[in-house]
């Protein structure tokens, strides 16, 4: 037996932890059958002394693992030691390490400093923005260290140099957060990099999140200065210690970037640059020093997760003279990330790089993407280039883009020239997935493609227009992004930033961060509907408990439900709250009843319904096309609000002796939700089992939530059934309802026309984008008009993509029975379209593979089962036959005879 994959915050040796951690792992044995009987969770410190035993716990519990002892000593390193007994008697023991960063404000030294002078604020579009900024301090060692730890952040995004190196490879750090509640900083290990005698560190500052004119921080406050804050503690060979920190002795400059703009692209002249200033032998007597400044150490926290980083590179696929006579890459694929150039051309040539995700009808180059926020003109997306004349390899410092095609003037290209770096936070896989029907794998790459391009330091709608956090997009597809990738440290951090933009109502935003325009923008919503407070909607705001919700679904992670438990109850009194104070002026309901729908305020309603969106967003008529659909999604999901944090105060109660007030939120939160769900049956369902608006997903959500009288029932699977005939045998259903599309056809008996929409290839639908073209998922189904001009919204979306997570289920065969996978089913349900299928999936216990294949012959068809089965889990296993076998860990083969 193994023991392995040692975790601390789902985090491999973390180096700079800030909350009271939780532990992790994994078991491997050949014996078939195999569980945990009980752990065993040692800490040391770093002199060897133990400062915390679980003892023998009889458990089979193997991840979320609180720590429960004494607290923690900044800046330490510990080695924790698990050891395991399994059912069989063998036993395993790992140690892996962590290190704590600062638990106290008192653990800073360093000061903030700023480039002096008084910077103005930038205004959105190219070259609009001041130029970056270079800080760098020279100090020398008396030997070379043993230990060196580089704790760093800046209000802007940074790069980090030591002696003229990168510190790592990580991108727009410090990343995207509430700045005024929430400044991550990182830690770097730089033993390596430094020397005895004269060092220098270097940080290039851009505007990044901080800065840029679409997302500034949402303060009171706003000082538009670069600054930088570090502080570097060497510990050396003979036990002494030292420490360098940002103070007045900190200078700057400007250097080549001219301007940079997450949105718009960067301006970067080679003429500019600084040689070598960010190395120990540069004389920077000509650099001014820089100012201190007073901003504080309360809102900062230690990054949690991943960083951002190039996570794939692409060549150019195709390199063509559109019909225009432009220049133009295709690099086969849409992404987020830039461009790296190489670059041999006259100094003064000014190379201009144009990015854009499709082309038009003619096949010329098509910004169909509008500004920021969706108004204004078109989003630049470009980098500008003036050579120095000499041989150099450019990539931007400060922004990345969403494309796939790149328009290139001042030069004639050269396709080897030119690299497509892909940029994402960096997440393990966790999934793959891949049948005898190569359009359904694309597919599958599409969904992976947007999920790559839009889980970029936070949840974002697209990697071009907003780069915003979206919380109904991260709603409805949450267990799909969970069931590609690990995403539990990433979603962490955006959940401790949403908690930290719920505003004193309770409300959680529509976008989080909350920044840029959107503070207003939801003002103005809320005040034009009457509600005080941020602007949010049902559905989007829900988020605040159904993503955390999802994190305990697929991995069993109870310390999100415990973090975000406040954050979660405030949202469910606020939504209570309003059902209960507003009526709408022409409501009939009763009061008994209506005191129990959120049926007022603004809402988005299902959002993009294809029927109501094929040339785009409808200005017009939005306010009545929403309004058809919230009048059932905001009942609906405010009472799957309420109804989930009531399981979720169960689920609490259950994990502490001290259950009091879980169980008595969990007594008066389901409560409320029962009359919640009888106001729905009354106050939403009609008294002949209709529907207020005859919309596909107004039967879809009762349909699957399990709201619809048991009398109705017939009539509502009429009627389902009835608006996919009646809409050519395609869906529609916008972004609220389409997740659940399928598995209400399932839940009425119908998953042949399931799998009917699934297979269907006319627009709109999932395998109309792959015909069309698509490499990842539309924000709009329809994309193009019938006369084949592309629409103006992204093409890099992954809110349709939800339907990932039924294919796993339905076609993959794999489906949790308990949280966390520690029971789950492997059936896959055949339709006779495909003959084979795999999919594997990495739960928090280990690997689960179902592999299967169907052999056709004249005589009989058999359908084939490999199936693997982790340790520490059981698996209730369902062949086509109907034969169920209840099995232990293990590795199992099945075959039945089947009729197609």
């Amino acid at each position: 037996m193994l023991v392995k994959n040692l975790k601390v915050l789902h985090m491999e040796k973390p180096l700079a932890i800030d909350v009271v951690p939780y532990f992790s792992w994994m078991m491997e044995s050949d014996i078939p059958n195999t569980m945990q009987e009980s752990y065993q969770l040692t800490i040391k410190d770093s002199v060897g002394n133990c400062i915390y035993d679980s003892g023998v716990v009889e458990s089979s519990r193997n991840a979320y693992i609180p720590y429960k002892g004494a607290k923690l000593q900044s800046k330490m390193r510990y080695l924790w030691t698990v050891h395991v007994l399994d059912n069989h008697g063998n036993t395993a023991t790992a140690t892996s390490s962590f290190e704590t960063g600062f638990l106290s404000e008192s653990d800073w030294s360093a000061k903030w400093v700023k480039a002096p002078g008084k910077r103005k604020k930038g205004k959105p579009g190219f070259g609009k923005q001041q130029p970056a900024t270079l800080f760098r301090k020279q100090f020398a060692l008396k030997d070379k260290p043993v230990k060196a730890r580089l704790y760093a952040t800046c209000h802007g995004a940074y790069e980090l140099y030591l002696n003229g190196s990168r510190a790592d490879s990580r991108l727009l750090a410090p990343e995207h957060t509430v700045y005024e509640k929430y400044l991550c900083y990182q830690t770097y290990d730089v033993t390596e990099q430094l020397t005895e005698g004269s060092n220098a560190i270097g940080m290039h500052v851009g505007d990044g999140w901080y800065l840029c004119p679409q997302s500034l921080p949402n303060m009171k406050k706003m000082d538009y200065a670069h600054a930088v804050l570090f502080q570097l503690e060497i510990t050396y060979p003979d036990g002494s210690m030292d420490m360098i920190i940002s103070d007045e002795d900190v200078k700057c400059s400007n250097g080549p970037v001219l301007s940079a703009d997450l949105y718009a692209g960067e301006y970067y002249d080679a003429n500019k640059q600084i040689k070598n200033w960010n190395c120990a032998d540069f004389m920077d007597s000509g650099w001014i020093s820089c100012m201190e400044a007073n901003y504080g150490y309360e809102s900062l926290v230690s990054q949690i997760g991943e960083p951002v980083m190039i996570v794939n590179e692409l060549p150019v696929s195709r390199l063509t003279k559109s019909p225009k006579g432009e220049w133009i890459l295709d690099f086969g694929q849409n992404i987020a990330g830039f461009v790296r150039m190489k670059v041999n051309a006259p100094k003064g040539t000014q190379i201009t790089l144009e990015h854009c995700e499709i082309l038009d009808k003619q096949g010329n180059f098509f910004n169909n993407i509008q500004g920021a926020g969706g108004v204004g003109k078109g989003v630049d997306q470009k980098e500008v280039y003036v050579c120095d004349g000499t041989s150099a390899t450019y990539e931007p410092h400060f922004t990345y883009h969403g494309f796939r095609y790149v328009r290139v003037t001042g030069i004639e290209p050269k396709a080897e020239e030119f690299t497509a770096c892909v940029v994402s936070t960096k997440k393990e896989n966790l999934g793959t997935f891949k049948t005898s029907d190569e359009r359904l794998n694309r597919l599958y790459e599409n969904i992976r493609w947007s999920q790559c391009a839009n889980m970029l330091s936070v949840p974002t709608d697209c990697p071009q227009r907003e780069k915003a956090g979206w919380t109904g997009d991260m709603l409805v597809y949450s267990r799909t992004a969970l069931l590609n990738e690990d995403c539990t440290a990433f979603f962490t951090r955006w959940l401790y930033n949403m908690e930290c933009d719920q505003d004193e109502y309770g409300i959680i935003p529509m976008v989080v961060p909350q920044d840029g325009n959107y503070p207003s923008m939801g003002k103005l919503m809320s005040m034009m509907y009457g509600v005080k407070g941020s602007g949010t909607s049902s559905g989007w705001g829900d988020a605040a408990v159904i993503v955390p919700y999802s994190m305990y679904e697929i991995t069993g992670n109870t310390d999100i439900l415990r973090q975000q438990y406040y954050c979660m109850r405030r949202w469910c009194d606020y939504i209570i709250l309003q059902a209960a104070s507003n009526k709408p002026k022409d409501s009939t309901i009763p009061d008994d009843i209506e005191k129990y729908l959120w049926d007022t305020g603004y809402h988005y309603g299902e959002w993009l319904i294809p029927s109501q969106s094929k040339n785009g967003l409808d200005m017009k008529n939005l306010k009545n096309i929403m309004s058809m659909s919230s009048c059932y999604t905001a009942p609906i999901f405010g009472w799957n609000s309420v109804h989930t944090f009531a399981k979720i105060a169960e689920i609490l109660s259950e994990e502490t002796d001290d259950n009091i007030l879980y169980l008595s939120d969990m007594k008066k939160y389901q409560d409320i939700a029962d009359h919640m769900k009888e106001a729905i049956q009354k106050g939403v369902i009609k008294e002949d089992g209709s529907m207020p608006s005859n919309l596909m997903g107004a039967y879809v959500l009762p349909i699957y939530f399990n709201l619809v009288p048991e009398e109705h029932k017939e009539t509502f699977a009429g009627n389902l059934v009835k608006s996919i005939e009646n809409n050519d045998m395609c869906m529609d259903t916008g972004f609220l309802t389409t997740p659940y599309l399928l598995d209400a056809l399932c839940k009425i008996g119908r998953i042949d026309l399931a799998y009917t929409l699934l297979w269907q290839s006319k627009k709109p639908s999932w395998l109309y984008e792959v015909d069309a073209g698509g490499t990842t998922i539309w924000e709009n189904c329809n994309g193009y008009d019938d006369d084949g001009n592309p629409g103006n919204l992204s093409f890099n979306h992954y809110a349709f993509g939800a339907v990932a997570d039924w294919i796993f289920r339905t076609v993959g065969g794999i489906d949790t029975k308990g949280a966390g996978f520690k029971h789950f089913r492997i059936a896959p349900k055949l339709d006779g379209k495909i003959s084979s299928s795999s999919r594997s999936y990495r739960t928090e216990q280990g690997t689960v593979v179902c592999e299967w294949n169907i052999t056709k012959s004249e005589k009989k068809n058999i359908f084939s089962l490999h199936t693997v089965v982790p340790c520490n889990t059981v698996a209730t296993i369902e062949l086509p036959d109907g034969t169920v076998h209840d099995v232990g860990s293990g590795e199992y083969r099945y075959e039945v005879e089947i009729s197609l």
